[in-house]
Parts: C-alpha cells; structure tokens; sequence
C-alpha cells in the first residue's frame, strides 16, 4: 500500500478514528515545538500568504483567481507569498511568477509522515512573519491547511467553512478556531470553479467574476513530435478511476485503422508506466504509437495537449490542462465528486466531453439532482463504459479521412 492509499484509509476508516487522532495531536505537538523554538518574529506590514497545498487540478481551477487577489482593493500593493504542493511547482513559477511575489514548496506527504522535514518547514514558515493568511481550500485538511495556517501566527488567518470529505466533523470543528475569520461559500455542491469564485469573493469583500481557465502556449516547453496526433492519458492516481488498459487498446485500434495519418501519444507519470506498457502490448503495430509516460515535464506536458487533435483520458488533473488550453477532450469518468469536478457547466469549456456510466448520462439533464449520491464516492465502476461509446464519441470529433473510412 503507496504513502496516499494508507492515509486515505486511516481517514476514512471508523475503526482507524484513534490512530488518527493520535497523529494529528503528534503533529500539533511537532508545530508547538517548531513554533516555541523561534521565539518572537517581526511582522511584515502588507504581506499576505495564500495557502494551497492541494494537487494539481485544485490548482489550475483556483490559480486564475490569484490575479484578482493582486489586483484587488486591499492587496494590490501587498507582498503574496504562495505555499503550495510541491507537485504544481513547474507550472506554478512557468504561469504565476509575474502575479506572486515568491514562492514556498511544501511536500505533503513529508509534512505528513516526516518529523524532522516538517519541523523544518513549520520552523521556516514561523520566521517569514506574514501578516496576512488566507487559505481557500474548501475541503480543508486538519494538519496541512489548519496548522500550517496556524503555524504563521499570522494576526488575520482567513479560512472557510468545510464539506467534511478531508477532515472528520470533529476536526473541522477544531480546524475552525485556529481561523480569525471563516467564510462560508454555501451549502450544496457546486463546481469547483465557482466555489473558488465564492471563497475569494468573501475573502475580498469585493464582487469576483467567475475566471475561466487559461494557459499560455507560448510559455509551456516545445516537444517535437509528428502531427497530426491523439493523446491517451491511462492513469488517474486511483485504481477505481482508471479504464482498462485493454480497453484503450481497442480505442487506440480503432484510431490506427481509420485515421492513418494520425499518431497516438501516451503521457502519463513515471508510476502509471505499468498502464501505458500493458496498452501497447495489445498493439501488434506499434510504429505509431509513441509513449512519453513519465518523459514530460508538467511544462511539456502542456505543449503537447495544447498541439493534440484530441485528448482521451480518465478523471483526473489533465483534463483541467485540456480545458485551459483549448483541446477537445473525452473523459471517461464513473462520476466521482460529479457537479463538483465534473462536468464542466454549461457555457464553460464545450469542448470537454465526458462520458459516464448509463445512469448518469439518464439524468444528463437534471445532474444536480444525483450528484449528493455521487459525492465523495461513484456506486458505479469504470468498466461499465463500453468500447464502442468512446469509439463513436472519437468519430464525432475526429474528422473523418477521405479514403480511409
């Protein structure tokens, strides 16, 4: 079991509710001591510190709202500091150095299992004397958002009010007083874009519009490669949302066959090479097929979907890229967090389409209605998409070659 499958089953285990207390008082007495060891700090006047440690689809679906912080009223004459995961690092300092002033990396996972490194980094936190926090995550977690934020001992701390999907109701409880202010976004499930446009707007105090996604082409690292092509992205970073590798074999078939001039770029992270090796064993002609898993960077990565004729992924972060750089899409999603991830509303990114199990595509029309029983968990499996729709979905995107079909 990785770092992330174990955490996930302590926080969502009842039997596990004692393990996870104790860890949580572990890494509040970790803070204490790391605070207590710099003794008093001086307060930078006009310094605001946004918190937002999440991955890299939480990112790209708030990062547009960061240029209406810095251009706000209040802070446009601030000094914003932005600590984030280490993972969005590449895109973070290609898209937003120009917005935020600097930048603090932080590794969850060693923040979570890693005693020295965190007390290294609550240490270094402490000292920067911000005077000014704002956290907008919504589904907060107890020891990365809440601590961290109360690490600062900044004298205004913003947070906001909590779904309870990362924190149990007793955390989010206790999470809650190491705020100054907390704003409430509202009940109900939204899409993330527009949660992010609330939590802003109640940290502003000002009217916010919503922000559609956007990432310049002309920043993101150039790869050479032949054209035109389709790109299949066969991880997702949980076995329950992945589509099967043989299935994307018969879809990559179909492509091969009926659009011969066209290339199939595989991307994904170093660890989904498992997939993207069991797809292409299923292809006997492989001269087409060109894998890039675990070659590209989150900057080259970019380029390529922004240069794809079509991308075909499961949910996950790069569908966000996709839809911020302009390319037709198809998401083969069994409807996780649906309304609040996906699909995209109306009027915004037309050109992602994701296909879902039978029962949800029945109530298309109404999802809002379903999706309190898709939220956080799917009853449905991947699997239950068949072949043959994502087939006829590509054919509805892909023009079709003269001479070939």
């Amino acid at each position: 079991m990785d770092i992330k499958s174990l955490i996930r089953t302590i926080k969502t285990s009842p039997l596990l509710t004692p393990l996870l207390v104790l860890i949580d008082l572990v890494l509040l007495t970790i803070d204490t001591l790391a605070v207590l060891s710099v003794g008093h700090v001086k307060r930078h006047p006009k310094s605001l510190l946004i918190i937002r440690v999440d991955v890299l689809g939480d990112y790209l679906l708030f990062r547009n709202y960061l240029m209406v912080i810095r251009t706000s009223a209040r802070f446009r004459n601030y000094t914003i500091t932005l600590c984030a995961n280490v993972s969005t690092r590449t895109i973070a300092e290609t898209y937003d150095s120009d917005i935020v002033d600097s930048f603090l990396w932080a590794d969850i996972y060693k923040l979570s299992t890693n005693p020295v490194y965190r007390f290294r980094f609550i240490r270094y936190l402490r000292l920067q004397g911000f005077q000014v926090v704002f956290c907008p995550t919504f589904s907060r977690v107890l020891v990365l958002d809440d601590f961290l934020a109360r690490a600062t001992g900044a004298p205004e701390r913003v947070g906001c009010l909590t779904d309870f999907v990362n924190s149990k109701q007793w955390e989010a409880w206790f999470g809650n007083r190491l705020y100054t202010r907390m704003i409430d976004s509202g009940g109900g499930i939204v899409f993330e874009m527009e949660r992010n446009r609330r939590i802003t707007e109640g940290f502003l105090g000002e009217p916010v519009a919503v922000q559609p996604l956007s990432l310049d082409e002309g920043k993101a690292k150039p790869v050479t490669l032949p054209q035109p092509y389709v790109v299949l992205s066969l991880g997702a970073g949980q076995d329950f949302r992945i589509w099967s590798p043989n299935r994307y074999a018969q879809v990559t078939g179909h492509i091969l066959e009926h659009y011969r001039d066209y290339q199939v770029i595989l991307t994904g992270t170093h660890a989904e090479k498992p997939y993207s090796n069991a797809m292409s064993a299923q292809i006997p002609d492989q001269s087409r097929v060109i894998d890039q898993t675990g070659e590209l960077s989150i900057a080259e990565l970019i380029y390529v979907v922004s240069k794809a004729q079509l991308l075909i992924t499961n949910e996950t972060g790069i569908v966000h890229i996709a839809a911020s750089t302009q390319t037709p899409t198809i998401v083969i999603s069994q409807g996780k967090s649906l309304v609040r991830w996906h699909p995209y509303p109306p009027g915004f990114e037309t050109h992602i389409h994701h296909l879902y199990p039978d029962f949800i595509e029945q109530h298309r029309d109404n999802l809002a209605a379903i999706a309190p029983h898709f939220n956080p968990e799917s009853p449905f499996t991947i699997d239950s998409i068949p072949v043959e729709r994502v087939i006829a979905k590509v054919r509805a995107l892909l023009p079709v070659q003269q001479g070939v079909d």
